[in-house]
């Protein structure tokens, strides 16, 4: 593996000129290369200009082609060390070192090595190492800079208010509870009970409200505990030596407590952020418009930053020259300077606006959402005036745009899939029904024409007997009745799956369905015999009577299909678990067992090798649709004696048997 140039970089003002001189010395190697920037943890503190510079930096070197790492520890010089160690131990060749050195001054000069020198001998044999010289030091933070004050409300004002109060509660109980003279003798114990306040109360609401606590409790011993009681003066100077220790330890306590509180503070919004990148990451898997995940980028996005963000989508006439964006949330407003920052992101692809070299002078950093299919919008943070940002906060951002440009485009890829699927299906579906029309529709109405032109010329030559006559008008109107059969299901299916057709459900009597089905299944079903059986005295089921007497024309015309010319039919009616079920059963050979499960299938019919039976194959998948509007259901099942039995499954809880018993 191959590195060959390895660029040390810190928050020094002129690191750039380290930057440079490997940018310059590129060329020559044509050589992959990565930047090592090595923060300390109060480096940005307090230098809002530095965090924008340093920003800047990592962004020109990114975009010249370098890989970013980016450390944060105490001791930078031997982070240093040991990462090149690493990546020599890690396989990767690295032929040029870039380290910048600051020139000490006074005895540091003389007791201690640079980090520039010490990489030099360290690993002066494996790889050539650049020394650049930089001039002056990095600017130490401002004591008040590096505590995190945070906002001051008047629950900090009330809470050490109340802490003193409990501790002079606290030392009034005691002072009651011990003899005088040993009162006075542990009077230095009267101390610690303040000044375990003083640090609950840093520990609990920060370094002001210490501050607050650690001078009212000054007051409280000071007043009640230190003579002259009752006045704010000091005797003797004994007094006055105890009572500025205690003055000193409280306030070295509540900044040490105030301290450890923002540490806290930092550590858990370290965690909120990681938890929060984890929740984006599921919340957009289960997204599926671009609408959604917009939706919820933009609250979940907001809780991860703290800041106000947006999304630019840009609109069709975005390729033609003249760009405009579709803002998400709508409310977003930015001013002149942002929209030229907004434009230069989107026009250059590169990042813009606060922290970068593009769009200077906006108040908000601007990222391209793009993929390697191309770019989908814009990214945008509005970065308040107080903010203190460190420099992953550019890598977070470009890795959070990055997200919403892959999620954006997983969207529109499961959009475009789904409707290609569907195109595909309706073109399948349209083929098969094609294919139905073109077999099944015109054989009846060959059959038709056929008896219709033989009765027509029988008639004209006057050779037709009443007999043949009788058995063409027969034949004739059998073929119509099965013509009129298959359209009635077409077009029942269309309805039903465009959602046209409405169930009106209401009390019936399941017998009338059966009866209105038997008579118009007469002429088919001729002299094959139709057996009912069942006691449904006073029973009502609520069924949408049409389409009910349908889905059960369908079953019983389907078991006629496939029986023996005389089989008997078998219509069982009944009562029981809380359903009403019809059972109709034929005699024929059965269903296959691995057709048991697709017979409900639209067009299963025509899957099969065998066309010997007419029809288009929608009756039994009706039945399924039918029958799911209802609350109901339809099953099947190969019958133990032979032969197929359906079963239409109502729902059915006794009471409209009762209420029509009475």
């Amino acid at each position: 593996m191959s590195l060959d140039v390895l660029v040390c970089i810190n928050g020094h003002p002129r690191s750039h000129m380290v930057l440079d001189a490997a940018l310059r010395k590129l060329p020559e190697t044509g050589a992959k290369w990565r930047v090592l920037y090595v923060q300390a943890p109060d480096e940005t503190v307090g230098n809002a200009r530095r965090h924008e510079r340093t920003m800047r930096l990592l962004q020109r070197a990114e975009e010249s082609g370098a890989e970013i790492v980016h450390l944060e520890v105490a001791d930078s010089g031997a982070a240093k060390i040991d990462y090149i160690q690493a990546c020599i131990d890690a396989g990767e060749d690295i032929s040029h070192i870039f380290v910048g050195q600051v020139q000490e001054n006074g005895l540091k000069m003389l007791f201690k090595r640079s980090t520039a020198d010490r990489l030099a001998r360290r690993f002066g044999h494996h790889a050539h190492v650049t020394i650049v010289p930089l001039e002056g030091a990095v600017a130490k933070p401002g004591f008040w800079s590096r505590v995190n004050l945070g906002v001051f409300t008047w629950e900090h004002v009330l809470a050490p208010v109340v802490a003193v109060a409990a501790a002079f509660l606290v030392a009034e109980c005691v002072r009651a509870m011990l003899p005088m003279i040993m009162h006075r003798i542990n009077m230095h114990n009267i101390a610690l009970i303040f000044l375990l306040a003083c640090v609950i109360v840093s520990l609990r609401y920060g370094l002001l409200s210490a501050l607050v606590a650690s001078a009212l409790s000054f007051g409280v011993i000071n007043y009640f505990y230190v003579v002259p009681i009752g006045q704010f003066n000091l005797s003797t100077l004994t007094d006055m030596i105890n009572i500025s220790i205690y003055l000193g330890a409280a306030l070295i306590v509540s900044f040490m407590g105030g301290h450890v509180r923002a540490s806290v503070e930092n550590a858990r919004l370290k965690e909120r952020r990681s938890r929060a990148l984890y929740d984006i990451h599921q919340l957009t898997t289960g997204a599926d418009n671009k609408h959604q995940v917009l939706e919820i980028l933009d609250r979940e996005v907001h809780k991860l930053f703290g800041m106000d963000v947006a999304f630019f989508m840009p609109n069709s006439d975005a390729q033609n020259g003249s760009v405009t964006f579709t803002r998400y949330p709508l409310n977003t407003e930015l001013d002149q300077k942002d929209l030229l920052a907004l434009q230069k992101c989107w026009q250059q692809g590169q990042t813009a606006g606060f922290g970068a070299l593009l769009g200077i002078g906006s108040s908000w950093r601007f990222e391209i959402m793009e993929t390697g299919q191309g770019k989908y919008g814009v990214f945008g943070v509005h970065i308040p005036m107080r903010a203190r940002l460190d420099p992953g906060f550019g890598q977070l951002m470009t890795s959070m745009a990055d997200h919403v440009a892959a999620t954006i485009e997983r969207v529109e890829l499961m959009n475009e899939m789904t409707d290609s699927r569907f195109r595909e299906e309706r073109e399948k579906l349209r083929s098969m029904l094609l294919s139905s029309v073109s077999h099944d529709l015109k054989t009846p109405l060959a059959s038709i024409i056929g008896s219709i032109s033989v009765l027509r010329s029988l008639r004209k030559a006057g050779r037709i007997t009443e007999e043949q006559e009788d058995t063409l008008t027969e034949t004739a109107l059998d073929e119509a009745q099965r013509l009129d059969s298959f359209i009635t299901n077409i077009l029942s299916m269309t309805r039903i799956e465009s959602g046209e057709i409405e169930f009106s459900t209401s009390e019936h009597d399941p017998m009338d369905s059966v009866r209105t089905v038997l008579k118009a299944l007469r002429p088919r079903l001729k002299d094959r015999p139709v057996k009912v059986m069942g006691d449904t005295a006073g029973v009502r089921v609520m069924m949408d009577s049409m389409m009910t007497t349908q889905v059960l024309q369908n079953i019983i015309d389907n078991a006629a299909k496939y029986s023996p010319e005389g089989a008997a039919i078998d219509v069982t009616l009944e009562v029981s678990e809380g359903y009403f079920r019809y059972h109709v059963r034929d005699h024929g050979p059965g269903i296959p067992d691995d057709m048991l499960d697709r017979v409900f299938d639209k067009y299963e019919r025509l899957n099969k090798t065998d066309s010997q039976v007419a029809g288009t194959g929608l009756g039994l998948a009706i039945a399924k649709s039918v029958m799911r509007a209802q609350d109901g259901d339809v099953t099947v099942a190969n019958h133990p004696e032979g032969g197929a039995i359906f079963t239409l499954h109502f729902p059915y809880d006794g009471s409209e048997r009762m209420e029509a018993a009475q």
